[in-house]
């Protein structure tokens, strides 16, 4: 058949060129190449850095699949690829079983016998790639079928790039909005569509969150867990010049040390086993946007160090990579933890606490709030009577609500969403109650009571309390938390001591 070359080239480059899209690019112009060389299938493939070949779509006359297959090539493919990878545009294989390569994709492909005809494309980045044509037999393909495909390796392997990176995009969209609506379904889930106690209980914490979101300071959340850190989090990115932009969410205490790096920074294919395709870290998918760093105080000593020269030099490069990746990202780190005690015992960087404490936030825990208890209670009754399908809910008494004002609560806004869900469901056609909730008045044996009251003077029950915490904080040296602080020999929980000491005002010369 004669081909007017010039027409052959125009009309295949007008095809691969006509979508972004790999899979219509490819069933297009395989389409109409197959008009002029033998074919039953046209696959794209990608060299990875260890030398095997990512399968990423296949053409048929069915249509197309995105494959995404790994071929790891056996030694005698790999050296027969690196042989010819600059010796000629196109190979022909017509005796598939005779060449390694080709054997090796068959199998992969399912295909039994097939002749093959690769054309070599020059990617940019550096990376390479191929445009494998095959028809079912042997001893099909010529060299004027070759030197036909030769003449649009430079279209296919600017569309294809083109395609790539297009790809590598779409992933990156769809990969970011996952992120903004999974963290949105879960902080809505916490909070609603309000901060419950703005104006009462976390007024104080709400006048700083209005301060510092219209800057681009770091801020460090600080309190105890379920206090909602993660709440005020987003409160502040969503008031802040970056809430058109995603905000990340990082549990640095969930995720293993061996793969931290890849998680923040990303990774090159073929960096590590199972490293199959790019990856872009949680740094990447922040740009733009807001970094949320939860239970930063959990990170071990090496992962404190590549993380304090990505904020400081706002860039990072990717595991297995050798380019500088610029960022723009706020930071908003959050830990229960006491990060001075930390640096002093050597667990912690004073670089970094110095970085991520520039405008630091103390959440109050929920018993010094006890007022907010009411409204998130009756709160918390409507949502899990919701998410429970037990609605309506049952009724919260005033008893009930006596019972939960009188509780300690050392899991904070969360306890209390657990323990409200835990009585629905127990207490499905009767008044909600909580029987089980002990009170938070500290535990005082009687033989103690004569110790403190030598006279048998009546006193009230405050000043007996003052009087009993004094005594251990004397025995202790002032010292509240540790194995030989106040609060266990109290059987309190340090913060839990600590509100008493604020509340009965106890002046202590120590109270670490």
């Amino acid at each position: 058949m004669s081909v007017d070359k010039n027409l052959f080239f125009q009309k295949v480059t007008l095809k691969i060129c006509g979508s972004l899209e790999i899979e219509k690019a490819l069933f297009k112009s395989f389409n109409y190449i197959r008009q002029y060389i033998p074919a039953d299938g046209l696959t794209f493939d990608t060299t990875e850095p260890d030398g095997s070949l990512l399968s990423i779509a296949r053409a048929t006359p069915k249509g197309v699949e995105v494959c995404d297959i790994l071929v790891p090539l056996s030694p005698g493919a790999h050296k027969e690829a690196k042989r010819n990878e600059h010796v000629e545009d196109v190979m022909i294989y017509n005796a598939p079983d005779l060449n390694p390569i080709s054997k090796d994709f068959a199998k992969i492909l399912k295909i039994k016998e097939a002749s093959y005809l690769v054309l070599n494309l020059t990617l940019k980045d550096g990376c390479s790639g191929g445009l494998a044509i095959y028809a079912f037999g042997q001893n099909i393909y010529t060299h004027k079928h070759a030197a036909l495909l030769s003449l649009v390796k430079e279209p296919f392997s600017i569309a294809m790039s083109n395609a790539l990176k297009h790809r590598k995009v779409q992933k990156l969209s769809e990969n970011i909005k996952k992120e903004n609506q999974g963290l949105y379904r879960e902080l809505m889930e916490i909070s609603g569509d309000k901060i419950i106690g703005a104006k009462s209980g976390l007024k104080e914490v709400m006048t700083l969150v209005k301060h510092v979101s219209s800057v681009e300071s770091p801020v460090l959340l600080l309190g105890e867990t379920g206090v909602g850190k993660d709440v005020i989090a987003n409160k502040i990115h969503m008031s802040s010049g970056r809430k058109n932009g995603p905000i990340v969410k990082v549990n640095c205490g969930a995720i293993p040390e061996n793969i931290l790096d890849s998680e923040l920074f990303g990774h090159e294919k073929g960096s590590f086993t199972g490293a199959i395709c790019q990856k872009i870290g949680k740094f990447e998918r922040a740009n733009g946007g807001t970094l949320f760093l939860d239970e930063v105080g959990e990170l071990s000593l090496d992962a404190q160090v590549r993380l304090l020269r990505a904020i400081q030099f706002k860039e990072i490069e990717r595991v297995g990579g050798t380019k500088t990746v610029n960022i723009d990202v706020r930071i908003l780190a959050a830990t229960h933890r006491n990060l001075e005690e930390l640096i002093r015992s050597g667990k912690f960087r004073e670089d970094l606490y110095f970085r991520l404490n520039v405008f630091p936030i103390q959440i109050p825990p929920l018993r010094e709030r006890k007022k907010d208890i009411p409204t998130l209670g009756h709160y918390f009754v409507e949502k899990k009577a919701k998410d429970l399908k037990l609605y309506p809910p049952s009724k919260l008494t005033n008893y009930a609500m006596d019972q939960l004002m009188d509780y300690d609560w050392p899991g904070n806004v969360r306890e209390l969403s657990n323990i409200i869900e835990r009585s629905l469901i127990l207490n499905r056609k009767t008044p909600l109650s909580f029987d089980h909730l002990k009170s938070s008045g500290p535990t005082i044996k009687t033989d103690k009571i004569q110790e403190i009251n030598e006279d048998d003077k009546i006193i009230s029950l405050d000043e007996m309390i003052s009087k009993y915490i004094q005594k251990a904080l004397r025995k202790t040296s002032g010292r509240v938390e540790g194995p030989k602080g106040a609060a266990t020999l109290l059987g309190l929980h340090p913060n839990t001591l600590r509100s008493k000491i604020k509340k009965l005002k106890i002046q202590s010369g120590n109270t670490q």
